[in-house]
Order: C-alpha cells, then structure tokens, then sequence
C-alpha cells in the first residue's frame, strides 16, 4: 500500500468521509499495510532514502488515524529482487511479517517442493517473517477468476437455469488450483490473492462474484477440503505463526532475480544513471536542507516539496530507471521543483543565521555541468562562498567552482590553512553544455560537523591564467609517479593508464589497471526471444565484453594538493584520475556518452588487480551491511547458471570489494550500479546503457536516452580504497564522506556578521547522525547510527545525547521505532535488554545499529 495515493485522495474528502474511514480503521476493518509513501525498489534505494520515505508515510497514518493505522506487514510485492537489508529495517520499524512476489525461478521451484515459500528471514540481527505468493512473479487473482471490469474472465453464474450457467464447473477448476497452493505451504492456511494492478474499478461486482464463490466452497468444505474467509495479510500471519513452530532461516537476500533461463533482471542496476546520480546527490541534499530549517528561523519555505519527490523517486519504477521516459522525466522535474525550494529555505536560513543584509544563491556544483551564473559574472570582484557540512563529524574537503577566470585570490577563510588552485575545465564538459565555464577553482578546506565555514574569491589584477595547474609533457618510456600522505601511485607514461598502488602504512603494493568495455545487446537469439532492456540485461553470447578504445593519456596536471591524469577512450568515453594530498583513495571520474546506436550497449569499467580473490566478492546491501557473493553459487539451492554474465550481477549501491588474505581493494560509487567479479581479482561496475528494443518486461520502449537531440552524455565518480585488512573497516568512513556532499551558498561582497555553529559536538567518525529535523512544533527526530558492522571490527559506541546535541536536547526525550511512528515498545519484545547499557542521557548503539529518538524543544 503506498500512502502517496491515498494521501491525494485522504485529501479530497470531507470530514465525513474522514471519520468513517477512521471508524473502520479503529474497529479493525481497514487495515494499512507497508505505510511508506511508496512501495521502493530494494536493489537501488539508499537506505536513509528508505528509512525517509517510509516514515513519511507511516507518520502520516499515525497522525491521521492514531496507533490504529500502524501496519504490521511490510508489503513489497513488486520489486524485483529482495534485500537484507529492507527487511532488517522493516522489522526494526515494528513490521513483524514481509510479503513479495518474485524470486528467482529456480529458487521458487525448490522451494515450493520443499514447502518453504514462507520462512523466518534474520537480516541485522532482527527477525521477520517471510511469504513468498503461490506462482512466480504474480500477485493476482488465479488464472479465470479476475473480476474486475478490465478482465475477460467470466463472472460466476450460479443460476442453473441459465445457458451461462458455470458454478460447479469454476468452483472445480478453483479446487484443483488451491489444492496445488496448499500443497507448498505447510501451515494449513493459504493466502488467495484477488485484485491486480489498477483492479477493483467496479469493486461492487468484483465482490459480488468473491461472495457467490465463498458461498459455494464452503457449503462443501467437507469434501472439498477449503474454507474461504475474508482476511487480511496481518490475520493470515498470525494464523500461519500460530500452526508453524520451525520455520526454517534465511540470512541472505534474494538476488539476483530471475523469471526464465534468460531473463536476468539485473539490468536496471545500472538503467537511466543520470537520474540514479540524481537521486542519490538530493538525497544527501534533502539531509542538509532539514538540517537547516531546523537550525534557523521558519520561512515561507520548507523541506517538503523535496521529502515527498525524494518519497516518490525510490519507487520500484523510479529509482531502478523502468518508467517510460516522460514518466522519468516528471520524477526528475519534482525532484527540481523540491531542489529549488530547498535552495531557497538553505539560502534564506544561511542569510538569518550569519546576519547577512545580502542575499545568498545556489550553484548546483554537484550537476554534470561545470557552469555557475553567479561566478561566471564577469563584472563581479569578489564572491562570497558559505559552505554547509552535513555529516556529522568535521570533513576535509575539496571544492570545484566553475569560475570564469583565475584572476581571484582565496581572502577571509574561515579555516587558516584554506587554499585555492586551479585547474582548466575538462573539455567534455562542453559536449554536456556549451556554456561551461574554462577554469575550475579547486578550494581545499575544513568544515566542522555539521557546521559551516565561509570564504571569499576576490579578484586580483596582478594575478593571471599563470597559476593555472598546466599540463607536463611525460617521457612515453617513463611512468608517471605520484605520492600522497597514504598512497604512491603509477600511472602509464604513455597512456595514462593505472598501473599501480602502493600503500605506505602496510607497504603493500596492488598491480592494477582500469578499462572500458562494452557488451553488446542481446535482441533475441535461437535459445531464447529475451532482449536486454530497461530491466534485463542479456549480453550476446552470455560472456564476452570487447573494449571500447585504445586509451589515450590526454593530460597530465600535478598540483599541490591534488594531481589529476586525464585519459580518453575513443570519441565518447573519458576518464580522470585524482590523486588528493591527504585522502586515502583515488578519484576516478568517469565521463560516459553519446553510446553510438549501431547496435545495442552496455558500458563498463572493469578493474583488473593481482589480488587472489578466486571467486569471492562482496556487495552492500542498500548502503548497509557487506554481503558474501561467489560466483555461479547461491547459498541456499543449487544453482544451474544459464548467464554467465547477467547471472553473476548484483546491485552495487554504494561499494564493492575484494580480498585476499592480506588485503582488499575496495570500489565506492556515488550511485547505485550493477556490478560483479567475473574473474579472480577483478570488479567491473555498469555505467550506462543504451538500446533499441524493449525486454517486454513492462515498459514497452527501448532504454535510449537522449540530449539535445544526441544521446545522453552521464558523468560519475568511483573512490578506489586499496589497503590491508586491519584497515578494511575504514570503507565505512570514507563512504559517508561521499555520501554526504557539502553545501555551498554563493554571493557577491556578502558582509557575513558571525558564523553559526550547529550546536552538533562529535568526535567519533564511526557515529552518524543519520536524521536531524523537525518532528512537529514542539519537538525534533534524532538517528544515531553505529556505522561498522561486527566483522568490520565495529564495536558497541556511548553516545551522549546530551554532549551531542547541546541545546537541542532535552531530558525529555523518548525512543520511538526507526520510522518515528510508534514507541520503542511495540518494536522490540525485551525493552529491558534493549536498553540494559543506557544510563541517563547515554546511550549505547550495537555494531550497524540505529536508533531513534524525539528530543522535546
């Protein structure tokens, strides 16, 4: 159930129907369940994206109807593929049952035959109960028995005077399919769904055919073995628990999925990655915008507009890229609308928080285009840059500003040891937009947790393009040699490829080097019609990847803090290595586009290192715990690969690693992507795709996006973490670091009278604070959240609400579920274990938990 339609219509009705509908909702004859403001897709949602959008929703219920609306049973129906981690955070916001409809055909097969479509899944050391729906892939009426006036199903004709007259002979074909039902589950209970996809329009004659049904089962029960009630998913649960004491333990998730020998759905991964990007930069955006609307003063403007597009934008049609494309293009026109009045709020407060009598504006730093109209104003001396953290512990950053000269000098930073270089714009920014500005000013400074900092450009006439990083000729036969605090890094003279990392605390060394290719796009061959489309990815041949180009070192520019080797792949593929003086990873930024349309593709980097991984390989689940993956196997059944390619893909939401005894090396993405290691020491991550048939699978279009009349051009970032594995835990760290993007608010000669402080005091980098905002009027939601899990060396944390939040807190403070929908009791069964290592206004957090708190104002 998704709140935002019945919000819309919530809103619609008058107070009458308001208080019927909460009559049937207190007397327990309508039952929410799920509760978000959508149903989100499992493989591609962030999890802060998640835990927003489902409190969105479940607070909406408890604010309209009270305690009595507060679901029970997650219902993920339609998502194609299931996490551990949506149903760890489902069970810790008090839902005890989760229901879907797609498993990967082999597995449902086994498992229908062993009886186990219903089982106990523990995921984040919470359990929850699991159904799979009788029939892959289908949450429908049985076949024949569709009522709805968009069905050409017959209606039940029990008249047997009339030449219409079919009673015994549906009834008999119903029999025959709940005897095959309740033949793979063991509880003596068997859940019949009714309805579909945009069903019940006439829901009078729907019921009216489910009645004379009903009526007829059970005037035979004693032969036919059925009776037939009117239930709900929460009293189906509760019946199936009360007849099954054992069942059986799920601790993985269930990927990838599959409904066919060749049909992999692990291709929207990666679909519409523009939009992927998009998502995930306003989610981190949409953190700092509540931040900020709590600190400073009320205006016109709230967080609201981009809380329900970002609510909307994780549906399990949005976020995974497989809506027809003006569908795509009305998400991502919310999410502007939600960016600008966020811009407006973060503006407006920033102004009222520093005394500022000038306004303030946005420049969207973090888009594909290196363009700003504020600092592309040629007539302006001096602009004013105030920059907002949103972590929750102090960063080190590194800012790109697009400028239209290097004529400025870095004046009246906040931070002493602030400094300015800069850096020619990357010539593909002009194949994204003409109007891209020449220089980037690159501005390395420190921003306290939470907190700001400012500093000015202002013009200087002595200065010129001089002191821009130029690029240095390279002898082809010698490497070229860069050293960082953590990293000395190789790079090809000749190429520019990446040949080798060395990480001085361990003083190990990784052999390693990045390439693009492409699969070509499977359109239907003599095994199988299957194409690759929006959501199945289906290479020819199963197996073989080509390269794209010959690489091409392009530039070569050391600087003093960062040092960045451009390459280039051909006419539409780039890439730009970073180098940053104090990080301990290498930036990779990947310029991907126009795909030529000579035939179907799907663009990858693949990383080849000499690491020994054999078959191993690790993927996030929603940006939360770390999951074995080994190829061609499955944990729980014995798998029969039929694609070698697309069968051994998983969503990569934020990172992918692999090991050997000694180390790991480590892939961040600031994206959701696909991703796999199909060979030992190897990871390739999907970047962007394009094609000119559809997969039949629901869209009904091909995945070919366009720009400007040419096919669309996408720009990205990987992080590479090489290290040894005492140090491996430290993924966690940086991260968040990519996750949480500064924000910055330009000006011109803006007189800033003081710079505010968060009132946020944290020193420990394994804490977040995953949520800081407003609650109602009286009072704010907190998150803390213990960032390593226990394999990653992660350890139980104290944390001091009182030193943490400062003025903020207060001893009035209580513990709600994760979804801030209901108390900390109708969550957990022992209170007293859950909080037996409190005291006062400390609290402790378990490796890789969160908890959730209202601070009374």
């Amino acid at each position: 159930f998704q709140i935002a339609f019945f919000k819309r219509w919530w809103e619609e009705q008058d107070t009458e129907m308001h208080d019927k509908v909460r009559e049937l909702v207190k007397n327990g004859q309508l039952e929410f369940i799920n509760g978000g403001y959508c149903m989100n897709d499992e493989a591609n949602a962030h999890y802060t994206a998640t835990i927003d959008q489902m409190s969105v929703g479940l607070q909406f219920l408890q604010k309209e109807f009270g305690p009595y609306a507060a679901p029970r049973i997650a219902w993920q129906i339609d998502p194609f593929g299931h996490s551990s981690a949506q149903a760890g955070l489902s069970a810790q916001m008090g839902l005890e049952g989760l229901f879907f409809a797609r498993m990967h055909y082999q597995d449902y097969e086994r498992r229908a035959q062993a009886r186990e479509l219903e089982f106990n899944w523990v995921a984040e050391g919470r359990n929850i109960f699991a159904g799979k729906f009788f029939r892959q892939s289908q949450y429908s009426a049985p076949p024949g028995f569709c009522f709805d006036i968009h069905c050409s199903d017959p209606p039940l004709v029990p008249n047997s005077k009339s030449p219409e007259y079919n009673l015994v002979e549906r009834i008999n074909v119903l029999i025959t399919y709940l005897s095959n039902q309740a033949a793979a589950y063991r509880s003596g209970h068997i859940m019949l769904t009714m309805g579909e996809d945009f069903n019940f329009e006439d829901a009078h004659m729907y019921f009216k055919n489910l009645d004379i049904l009903m009526k007829h089962v059970n005037a035979d029960t004693a032969n036919n073995g059925f009776k037939m009630i009117y239930s709900t998913p929460s009293r189906y649960m509760d019946a199936v628990l009360s007849n099954i004491k054992n069942l059986s333990n799920k601790t993985d998730d269930l990927f990838p999925y599959a409904d066919g020998e060749h049909s992999y759905w692990t291709g929207y991964f990666t679909s519409r990655p523009t939009l992927k990007g998009y998502i995930r930069s306003m989610n981190s955006f949409l953190q700092a915008c509540k931040h900020i609307e709590l600190m400073a003063p009320a205006t016109s403007y709230t967080s609201e507009l981009l809380r329900l597009a970002m609510g909307v934008a994780q549906h399990h049609d949005a976020v995974t890229g497989t809506s027809k494309q003006h569908v795509a293009d009305d998400y991502a026109e919310r999410l502007a609308i939600g960016q600008t009045q966020c811009e407006n709020l973060i503006n407006t407060g920033i102004k009222h928080l520093t005394g500022s009598v000038n306004d303030l504006y946005s420049c969207r730093l973090a888009a594909n285009e290196s363009t700003c109209h504020i600092t592309g104003d040629t007539t302006k001396s001096i602009f004013t840059f105030i920059v907002y953290n949103p972590r929750s512990i102090a960063k080190d950053i590194y800012l790109r500003i697009p400028m239209s000269s290097s004529a400025y000098r870095l004046v009246n930073p906040t931070d002493p040891t602030a400094f300015v270089s800069y850096i020619p714009t990357h010539y593909t920014s002009y194949q994204i937009n003409p109007k891209a500005l020449p220089i980037e000013a690159i501005v390395h400074l420190k921003v306290p947790g939470m907190g700001f900092t400012t500093f000015q450009l202002k013009k200087d006439f002595g200065i010129d393009y001089r002191i821009v990083m130029k690029s240095i000729p390279v002898v082809k036969t010698e490497n070229i040699r860069i050293e960082s605090e953590s990293l000395i890094v190789y790079f090809d003279g000749e190429s520019g490829s990446l040949k080798q990392v060395v990480d001085k605390k361990s003083q190990k060394t990784l052999r390693i080097s990045a390439k693009f290719m492409n699969y070509r796009s499977n359109v239907g061959d003599k095994l199988d019609r299957q194409t690759s489309g929006a959501y199945i990815f289906r290479p020819v041949n199963g197996t073989v990847a080509q390269d794209i180009d010959r690489p091409i070192l392009k530039n070569y520019l050391p600087g003093e803090f960062v040092t960045e080797v451009w390459q280039s792949f051909g006419d539409w593929v780039n890439l730009v290595y970073r180098v940053y003086v104090n990080k301990p990873y290498i930036e990779v930024e990947w310029t991907v586009g126009p795909i030529p349309m000579d035939h179907g593709r799907e663009v990858i980097l693949r990383y080849s290192t000499d690491l020994d991984s054999g078959k191993t390989f690790y993927t996030d689940s929603n940006g939360r715990e770390m999951l074995r993956r080994v190829l061609d196997y499955q944990p729980t059944w014995s798998l029969n690969q039929t694609e070698p390619v697309a069968g051994n893909y998983y969503p990569v939401n934020s990172r992918i690693s692999i090991k050997d005894m000694e180390s790991h090396f480590t892939v961040l993405t600031d994206r959701s992507q696909g991703g796999s290691s199909l060979s030992s020491g190897q990871v390739e991550l999907m970047l962007h795709r394009r094609m000119y048939k559809d997969d039949f699978k629901g869209v009904g279009e091909p995945l070919n996006e366009t720009q400007f009349g040419h096919g669309l051009i996408t720009r990205g970032r990987h992080w590479l973490f090489y290290s040894d594995l005492d140090s491996y835990g430290d993924h966690r760290d940086i991260g968040l670091d990519l996750f949480y993007q500064p924000v910055v608010s330009v000006g011109g000669d803006v007189e800033v009278g003081n710079i505010p402080r968060s009132g946020i005091q944290n020193t420990n980098k394994d804490l977040n604070v995953v949520t800081f905002e407003r609650f109602d009027e009286t009072s704010l939601i907190v998150r803390l959240e213990n960032i390593r899990s226990k394999s990653e060396g992660g350890k139980m944390i104290s944390a001091d609400l009182k030193k943490i939040f400062g003025a903020y807190f207060s001893e009035n403070f209580k513990e709600l579920g994760l979804a801030g929908d209901r108390p900390i009791e109708k969550v957990v069964k022992d209170l007293k274990e859950h909080t037996k290592y409190d005291s006062g206004s400390v609290i402790v957090l378990k490796p890789l938990q969160i908890r959730t708190f209202i601070l009374l104002k």
